[in-house]
């Protein structure tokens, strides 16, 4: 009888001494697989670290010629996604190590990317409004757990 109750009781330690091990592992390990974009409405927590499943996010303004905050809208007040959005970064963490993401979504201004692991992202934005295209690149380090801000400022081409 001593010897199941030793038995059951080490049974309870190995589980509660596992458990938090291999949640911290689950923790950012899918960072890379799923990179979303989506509009900032501004609605977002500004002292969010990261997006709800602990990857790195991304925060973008994109500002045209003048400085504006691009938000284009039709006629009718609805989204023009003119706005071509690539994202390239070269995953240094997660099932995606060592390979070169990318991404790419059309957008109508300033929006958000998620899901980003630790790498250094390159974000690149060409917008066609109004029979003129202009065009805008940066660069940042990304980790998990974080949240990082860019203005991207478009230029017209030549």
């Amino acid at each position: 009888m001593r010897f199941y109750r030793f038995g059951a009781a080490m049974v309870l330690v190995m589980a509660a001494w596992l458990t938090p091990r291999a949640r911290a592992q689950d923790e950012g390990d899918d960072c890379g697989t799923a990179v979303v974009a989506e509009d900032d409405d501004n609605q977002g927590d500004d002292d969010a670290q990261g997006d709800e499943n602990g990857c790195g996010m991304m925060v973008v303004e994109v500002d045209d010629e003048q400085g504006e905050e691009v938000d284009d809208m039709d006629d009718n007040g609805n989204p023009e996604d003119d706005v071509e959005i690539d994202v390239d970064e070269m995953a240094q963490s997660g099932p995606n190590a060592g390979t070169m993401l990318t991404f790419h979504t059309a957008q109508n201004g300033s929006f958000i990317v998620k899901g980003l692991p630790k790498g250094r992202v390159t974000i690149s934005a060409t917008r066609v409004h109004n029979g003129s295209t202009s065009v805008g690149s940066a660069k940042r380090g990304m980790r998990e757990h974080r949240t990082r801000r860019m203005r991207l400022r478009l230029h017209p081409t030549q």
